[in-house]
């Protein structure tokens, strides 16, 4: 074969390997963002690859080619979220300073799942639902996870109540967890209760923790 036909098949034979490798890419986010959507309606027990499989008119080899056992894809799904989580602090972070502000973002993250009409889950309230019944590999992305989200919750706490821009009684540490708690079990009640009794909660929460000259 001569030099050119050569570099012509060489490159020829990249191009489709780069092909291969986007598509296989390509496969692998569809398979994540479809196990996710199912996993926020629900819940990690309630779907298998088959409902993967279906919606994304693949075989159930295709799935498994990229996450040989569900627990795998599964434990992704979490890092998957863990990731865009630090993502949104960080955005978030160089954009608001105050700790009012971020306090009140992080009220909104819980108000988008109301616009989805109560048909999905909160990420983090599924996996604290389901703690018992998913796999090991799976509750230890969920305890980093909910920790990831508790440090956090700390740290704008802390600011806030040493500047004056929020007010609360007790260590920061119990109110993290207070506010975690009450956000997850008020969007659980709005699905039976309606969104309007989400919205008095987050009032309520605000009036609480907004000092009265702020």
């Amino acid at each position: 074969m001569s030099t050119k036909a050569a570099e012509v098949a060489r490159e020829t034979t990249e191009a489709a390997t780069a092909r291969n490798r986007r598509a296989g890419r390509n496969t692998r986010e569809a398979i994540l963002d479809t196990a996710e959507e199912l996993l926020q309606r629900r819940g990690y027990n309630a779907f298998s690859y088959h409902h993967i499989a279906v919606q994304l008119g693949i075989r159930n080899a295709a799935i498994h080619y990229h996450f040989p056992a569900k627990e795998d894809l599964g434990i992704e799904l979490v890092s998957r979220f863990r990731i865009r989580l630090a993502e949104w602090i960080e955005v978030l972070e160089e954009r608001e300073s105050d700790p009012w502000a971020l306090l009140n973002a992080y009220f909104e993250f819980y108000l988008d799942y109301l616009n989805e009409g109560g048909r999905k889950i909160c990420f983090s309230g599924m996996l604290g639902a389901e703690f018992q019944a998913i796999p090991d590999g799976m509750r230890e992305e969920a305890r980093q996870c909910m920790e990831q989200i508790l440090h956090w919750l700390v740290r704008v706490l802390r600011r806030g109540e040493a500047g004056g821009r929020l007010r609360f009684e007790g260590p920061p540490e119990a109110k993290a967890v207070q506010l975690g708690g009450a956000l997850q079990g008020g969007l659980q009640i709005a699905r039976v209760a309606g969104p309007e009794r989400f919205r008095q909660l987050i009032e309520q929460l605000r009036l609480e923790l907004r000092p009265s000259d702020g």
